[in-house]
Order: structure tokens, then C-alpha cells, then sequence
């Protein structure tokens, strides 16, 4: 609900005159109560949060029925507690609202009270921290009809967590304290939370030895405390000051502990926190487990829709999985999803942050200018009235001077009467000017009234919360409290202001008494000086923006951050839109495309590279943009270069589940292509003499005998080896015989088909495959042919060599098994050797059973 709206429901609120003896008479009840009405199954809800809310639908349902109200809100009042330990908070806030209902039409000022309470607490957890500082002010307005305090410590709770919610942790240890402080009659898990909240600012402030004493004494006064979630956010802000202070045995012990109440509580959220606080204990010394506890938590996080952790989580995550070598497209997917998470969170910061700052603007600007307009429209009037009722007096004094008794009369007794209106007019003056002090004095922004020369006239209270200070210490010009490099500027900005009139929204920093810098933010107008002859005068409202500004300086860092890793990853990284239009792109575009990413932002996809590149890619960008994910590989021509390259698209989508574009993930694969390419040729053919080696023949063969079964056409093995070799090897050196081997596989190859097959099977041991040999004469024909091939001399090192060699072939016919064809032609080499060498023998390989017919 929007701030004016929650206004408009509580001035009609205040405007039913039958609710003020309900309101009177349930503070006589508060205050003579011990304790808070609460429904049994609020506190069972501590333990079995899940059950409760199973149980309570049927419940309720009934109490709308019997139109029981009392009983209603402390239903919603128990759901609301069930919700906020499960960490639902839109659930929570759902119940406070139906409870806070329930209550005001029961006219029961506490549960109204506890109601605004558990929905004031939800809105801030869901980071609506407007409308939970809202409800928080109308809490504190029902305990001024019936204090509290008890709830009076609820509130301060709620404040303190709203204020560390802001960045104010000064503010936050404040409330915390003042909550601390009040009457014994407080509960002890009240006193815990407020304890726990104090921890959790100092911890922030940097004082790590006050947060761990507190949350020690937290710890002792939990004593036999039955609230699970309450232990296990103790345990978490040990576990926070632990990490700090580098003790990982208390992280460990913490986050074992989170594990079993998170398994108690069925809680998935707190399951997640236990997770992350042990991975992050893990941290670099045992990466195999940080990395296990951190997706734990991931995946915990992501089930719960909660951004911000999972972002934390992921940001933990990243550098581990870096340490531990994880592969490419791990990485690439959680830089992804850091990217679209701190994308998403930054747009959904600044609208939130936006549409506070201007409400509140609006908000002031209209309180303001009602109040003056009004002022000034009494004066005005009563001034005229006053003017010409004098004139009508004078002229009938001068008319009828010869009645000069009726005349006296008659002006004293109207003069009388002017002067009671201008009494009145003056009063309303009064009672305008207070309610606009009041205004200013209750507002949390830094009001001002100030004239030109910049003496001010008037300083609201909130200063000492803005900057620490009295507003009687700011009176006077106190430039020193600006910072350096600000002062010429808002000189600069005044004095404009003075000239030329209207509105102006200025920006700077002005030192805390405590010597830090407060980003304040002024909205600051011209006006004319409610004393005449005084000139002009500057009113301004300012607030505090120092957590804006810190997290938009935070924002832009990461994404320095985020910028430098794209940059220095050797891939191509970008982002298209749905029109295949660049909206990111990496530094390393730049050697790709010899274009600056900045260039690229615009270009359609099919101009940055070339033609036959957006080709191959196009298919898969539409499939991306229909919102399936994909990883192809391919190949294009660049600048004259042949490129390999494997890339990954990943559909962008927004908030409504639609696809906006894609984001793209490109890496240079040709060397490693290359490499495979040289690794396949090493497999399969022979290093000396470049033939195939006896795997690729062995798999050649088995197709080729395939082949000669199908088309019943046979084929012929030629198995060959250097008559002698032996004896060159043994007499020149195996240098030399090297030298005589790639001789002699390089005049094999010369002398058979392009398509037949030559392969070395090991030493000087050779074999040639021919297919579709149609008769045998054809087989003795090559046979021959390579006898009389090897009768050339072979040129070495050592002088010339004459070498012959001994051919042994094997037909096929029929069915044959590789095995039996190889034995046919070894047979059939021995068989040359035996008839004295430099000669062939041919014999027909017949299947298993069959003799082999020798040629």
C-alpha cells in the first residue's frame, strides 16, 4: 500500500468515535495482563512451523464463522510466527495484515499492536522498508493509548533491524540498547533478538571483541529457550564474527550446528545459511568441500527465490571453483548467472530506491505547500476584511461627524468585533506555524530555513540523527562540516538558487560528529521572507543517502569487477538483444574483429563478423531466442584464417519469463582441432615412412572383406618384406636401415593405386591391400610389378644398396575372416622365400575347413 494510502486509513480510523472506550478499555486489560495474549499454537509454531501451518486453515475458517474476532487475529498472529520462521514473507505479511484487520474491528489495541508488529517486520525483510517504517510509526502511536513494554521492546527490535537494513549500524546498536534497557518484565527471547541485532551492528562497525561478548551473553541468557530459529540465527552471527577473526573451528562448529536445526525446523533457508558458513570455512584449504557446501547453499537459495544470497553465495563460490581447475563451461554458467543476478538486483535496487525517494519527496513537497498556501490564504483574507471594514469606518465617520455618539458607538463596538477576528486570524497564524513545526520537528529528513548569507533561521531535530549534532549548533554558517571537495559546488548551487529562483536538487557530504561523511541529499526552494524587507530565503529538506550512494558505488565496482574477468577471459563474451543486436561485448572482440566493444554496441550480429560466420551461427541464435539453451561447435574463414570454434548460448530472460535475447559464450578452438587432427594421424598411420600402421589396416580390412561380401567380388593381400634385411641392419647400422625402409615403402606406394592400401605392420614387414581384384593374373600382375621395383638401388648414406624382396598373396574367395586371409599371404611369403627370394607366390584364402590352393 502506498504512503498515502496507509495515511488516509488511519485518519479514518482515528475519526470512529465508538472505538475510543474498546481502546481504553483493552489498555486497563494490557496493563493489569502479565503477559501478551498469544494462541497456543504461535509458540508450538517455534518448533513445528509446517505442522502449524497445516493445521490452522480449518481453524480460522471457523472463527470467521462464529465471527469470532479475538480469536481470529490470534490465529493470523500464529501463522504469522509459523511463516516468519520458515522465512515466508510475503506470507508473514499476508497474516500481520488479516490479523491487524481482525484486531481494530475487535477493537483490541495489543494484537493491534502485535499485528502491525509482524507486518511491519515482513515489509522490511522484503526490503519495503517505507511501509515498514510506517507501521512501525502507527505501533508507537497505539503504545502511547496503552503502553507496553513488552511491546514497547518489540518495536525497538523492529527499528534496530530496519536501521542495519539502511547501513545506519550506529543507529541500529542504538535501538538495540534502548530496547536492553527498559523494565525486567521483557521476555528473555526478546532481550536474545535485541543481543543478537547488537552483535550483528558491531560486527558491522568493525568492534569484532564487542560482537563476540555479546553474542556470548546472548547465548547464555537463550538457556532452556525452546526457539530453533532463534538458535540458529545466533549461531549464524557467531559464525559471521568467527569468519572475521579467522577461527574456523567455530565456523565449523556453528555451521554443524545450523545443519541440525535447519533439519529440525524442516527450513530450508537456514539449511542454506549452515551450508554457506561451512564452505566458506572451508574456503581455500579445502576447496573440494567449499565447493560442495557453497552449491548447497546455491541450490537452497535459488529453490527460495532469494536474489541477494544467492548472488553472496555465488560470489564465494566463483573463486573456489577457479582454485580447484573446475572446467570452462562450469565456470562459464556461474559467471552467467552472477551476471543476470547482479543485473536483476541492480534494476530492482535502483526502482525501489527511486520510488522511496520520490514518495517521500511528494510526500514533504505536499505537507509543505498545503501548510504555507493555507497560511497564507488566512492572512490574506483577514488582512482584506480587516482593510475595508476600517475603510467603511473612516468614511462614516467623516459622513455622519454630527452624530458623533452613535458613530463613537458604533466603531468602538465594530472595532471591537475586527480586532476579535484578527485575534482569530492570528491564532489560526499560530496554530498553521505549529503544526508546520511539528511537521518539521517529528520528520526524519533535515529540515532547514536559512537566508541567503546562509545564517540559519531555523534547524529541525533530526539533526543530531543525521549528523549528530544539536540544532543549535548549526545556526551558523558551518562550512567545515562539508567535505572539501563539495563546498565550491554547493557554493556554486546556493548562489544560483539566490539568482534565478525555483527548485534545486543538491548533492554532497557533510561530516558526522564522529568524524565520518553523510551523503545528504537536499531538495531546496527560493521563497520570499516571511518578514518584510528581509529578502529571500532558502527552505530545503534533506535525507540521509549515504546507503544509496554506497551501494550504487558498490554496484559500480562489482561490475568493474565483473568487466575486468570478461575482459581477460580468452573467449568471446556478449549479450544480444531480441533483434540480434549487441547490448555487451568483451575486450576480446577486439582481436577477434579488430572492433572496440563500444562499436559493437548496436551491431546486428551479422555485421561484426562475416557472411558465412552469421551462417553457421543463425540457426542457433533463433533456437536461443525461443529460449532453448544450446552448445554447437563449427568452422569459419576470418581475415583469410580457417577458424574452429565451440560456442554457447543461454537464453536472457526477464522478469516475466520471456526471452529479451541471449547471452553468447564463443572460444577459439583451432589448436585444439589441430592437435586432434595430428593425434589422429599419429594413431593411424606410421612415423618413419608415412604409410598406415598395422590398427588402420587392421580396421581397413575388416571393411574391405565386408565389402568383398556384398558385392562378391574378391580382393588380394600382398604381404612383403626386404629379402636380407637383417643383414643390412647388422653391418651398415640401423640408421642405414631406416634409410632402406622409407625407400622401400615410398617405391610400394608408387607403384599400386591411389586407393589400395599400403601398411607397415612392423620392422621391414609390409602389407598392400587391393580391392575388386577381378582375376588372379591381375593379382601376379602387381606382384610382379613390385619384384621388379625393388631392383633399383637405394641411395643411403652408406653408398648405394640393391635390395630385392619376397611377395606373398592371399585372393579371397568366398567367406574369410581377416585372421585366416593373413595367414594365407604369410604362408604364401614363406613360400616365396623358399623358392630363393626376389619372387611372389599367390594362394586362393578359402573359408575355415578348406584347404588354400596354391597359384
Amino acid at each position: 500500500m502506498k504512503r498515502a494510502d496507509w495515511r488516509s486509513v488511519a485518519l479514518a480510523r482515528s475519526r470512529r468515535p465508538w472505538l475510543a472506550p474498546l481502546v481504553l478499555a483493552a489498555a486497563m486489560a494490557t496493563a493489569a495482563a502479565a503477559d501478551l495474549p498469544r494462541h497456543p499454537l504461535e509458540t508450538h509454531a517455534l518448533v513445528e512451523p509446517e505442522r502449524v501451518i497445516a493445521e490452522l486453515p480449518p481453524l480460522i475458517d471457523a472463527a470467521q464463522k462464529r465471527g469470532d474476532l479475538h480469536e481470529l487475529a490470534l490465529l493470523q498472529l500464529a501463522r504469522a510466527n509459523a511463516c516468519r520462521v520458515i522465512a515466508d514473507w510475503d506470507c508473514q505479511r499476508d497474516a500481520g495484515s488479516r490479523a491487524h484487520d481482525a484486531a481494530t474491528a475487535a477493537g483490541d489495541v495489543v494484537l493491534n499492536i502485535r499485528s502491525l508488529l509482524a507486518d511491519a517486520r515482513a515489509s522490511i525483510a522484503l526490503q519495503d522498508f517505507s511501509r515498514g517504517e510506517h507501521l512501525l510509526g502507527q505501533a508507537q502511536q497505539q503504545l502511547q493509548v496503552a503502553p507496553n513494554t513488552t511491546l514497547e521492546a518489540d518495536v525497538f527490535l523492529a527499528y534496530s533491524s530496519l536501521s542495519y537494513s539502511l547501513g545506519k549500524h550506529a543507529l541500529a546498536i542504538d535501538y538495540a540498547e534502548r530496547g536492553l534497557a527498559l523494565d525486567a518484565d521483557v521476555g528473555a527471547a526478546t532481550r536474545v533478538r535485541l543481543l543478537r541485532n547488537r552483535a550483528r551492528a558491531e560486527a558491522q562497525l568493525g568492534r569484532t571483541d564487542a560482537a563476540q561478548r555479546t553474542l556470548a551473553l546472548a547465548h547464555q541468557l537463550y538457556g532452556d529457550l525452546d526457539d530453533p530459529k532463534l538458535r540458529a540465527e545466533l549461531f549464524l552471527e557467531t559464525a559471521r564474527v568467527a569468519r572475521s577473526k579467522g577461527d574456523v573451528e567455530t565456523q565449523l562448529r556453528s555451521g554443524q550446528a545450523m545443519l541440525e536445526l535447519a533439519d529440525r525446523l524442516k527450513n530450508a533457508q537456514v539449511a542454506g545459511q549452515a551450508h554457506e558458513v561451512l564452505g566458506v570455512a572451508a574456503g581455500m584449504t579445502d576447496t573440494d568441500t567449499a565447493a560442495s557446501e557453497l552449491r548447497l547453499a546455491l541450490e537452497a537459495f535459488r529453490r527460495l527465490n532469494q536474489g541477494r544470497e544467492e548472488l553472496r553465495v555465488l560470489r564465494e563460490l566463483i573463486p573456489v571453483e577457479i582454485h580447484r581447475h573446475a572446467t570452462r563451461s562450469e565456470l562459464e554458467l556461474l559467471t552467467l548467472r552472477e551476471i543476470e543476478l547482479s543485473r536483476s538486483l541492480e534494476e530492482t535496487d535502483r526502482a525501489k530506491s527511486a520510488a522511496d525517494f520520490e514518495a517521500r519527496v511528494k510526500y514533504a513537497q505536499s505537507e509543505i505547500e498545503l501548510a504555507r498556501l493555507k497560511q497564507e490564504a488566512v492572512i490574506a483574507d483577514e488582512r482584506a476584511a480587516a482593510m475595508a471594514h476600517t475603510s467603511r469606518l473612516t468614511n462614516a465617520l467623516i459622513a455622519l461627524a454630527g452624530i458623533m455618539l452613535v458613530v463613537l458607538a458604533t466603531f468602538f463596538l465594530l472595532q471591537w468585533r475586527a480586532k476579535q477576528r484578527l485575534q482569530l486570524a492570528y491564532d489560526r497564524y499560530r496554530e498553521s506555524e505549529r503544526r508546520y513545526r511539528m511537521l518539521a520537528d517529528n520528520s526524519r529528513d533535515l529540515v532547514v530555513r536559512m537566508r541567503a548569507d546562509g545564517h540559519r533561521l531555523y534547524v529541525s531535530p533530526s539533526a543530531r540523527e543525521l549528523l549528530g549534532l544539536d540544532p543549535e549548533e548549526l545556526t551558523e554558517p558551518r562550512w567545515e562540516l562539508v567535505h572539501p571537495d563539495d563546498r565550491v559546488p554547493l557554493r556554486e548551487a546556493i548562489a544560483a538558487l539566490v539568482a534565478a529562483g525555483g527548485t534545486a536538487t543538491v548533492t554532497y557530504r557533510a561530516r558526522h560528529r564522529d568524524g565520518h561523511y553523510v551523503w545528504i541529499e537536499a531538495l531546496a526552494q527560493r521563497v520570499v521572507a516571511a518578514d518584510a524587507g528581509s529578502g529571500v530565503e532558502i527552505v530545503y529538506s534533506g535525507r540521509d543517502i549515504t546507503a544509496r550512494v554506497q551501494a550504487e558505488q558498490a554496484l559500480a565496482e562489482s561490475q568493474r569487477r565483473l568487466l575486468a574477468v570478461t575482459d581477460n577471459i580468452p573467449a568471446l563474451i556478449a549479450q544480444f538483444d531480441a533483434d540480434l543486436r549487441y547490448r555487451f561485448a568483451n575486450d576480446y572482440h577486439r582481436k577477434a574483429f579488430g572492433l572496440a566493444p563500444a562499436d559493437l554496441i548496436g551491431m546486428h550480429l551479422a555485421d561484426a563478423g562475416s557472411g558465412t560466420a552469421y551462417s553457421v551461427v543463425r540457426g542457433h541464435a533463433e533456437a536461443a531466442l525461443r529460449g532453448e539453451a544450446g552448445r554447437f561447435e563449427g568452422e569459419i574463414e576470418l581475415h583469410g584464417r580457417h577458424y574452429h570454434f565451440q560456442s554457447h548460448y543461454v537464453p536472457d530472460r526477464g522478469e516475466d519469463g520471456g526471452v529479451r535475447g541471449f547471452y553468447a559464450l564463443t572460444f577459439d578452438i583451432t589448436a585444439l582441432k589441430q592437435a586432434e587432427q595430428a593425434l589422429e594421424r599419429l594413431a593411424r598411420f606410421d612415423s618413419m615412412t608415412g604409410v598406415a600402421n598395422r590398427r588402420h589396416f587392421q580396421e581397413r580390412l575388416e571393411l574391405a572383406l565386408a565389402r568383398a561380401r556384398r558385392s562378391e567380388r574378391p580382393l588380394a593381400l600382398f604381404y612383403l618384406d626386404i629379402d636380407h634385411f637383417k643383414r643390412i641392419n647388422d653391418s651398415l647400422g640401423h640408421g642405414v636401415g631406416d634409410e632402406v625402409i622409407i625407400e622401400f615403402a615410398r617405391r610400394l606406394v608408387a607403384n599400386v593405386r591411389q586407393q589400395d592400401m599400403v601398411a607397415r605392420l612392423g620392422g621391414d614387414e609390409f602389407v598392400i591391400l587391393v580391392e575388386d581384384v577381378l582375376q588372379h593374373a591381375d593379382a601376379e600382375a602387381v606382384a610382379a610389378k613390385l619384384v621388379v621395383a625393388m631392383h633399383d638401388d637405394v641411395l643411403t648414406s652408406a653408398g648405394r644398396i640393391r635390395i630385392t624382396t619376397s611377395v606373398g598373396v592371399a585372393v579371397s574367395s568366398g567367406l574369410v575372416d581377416p585372421i585366416t586371409l593373413i595367414a594365407v599371404a604369410d604362408q604364401a611369403l614363406y613360400s616365396a622365400k623358399g623358392s630363393g627370394r626376389d619372387t611372389y607366390r599367390l594362394r586362393t584364402a578359402r573359408p575355415a575347413g578348406e584347404e588354400p590352393v596354391v597359384v
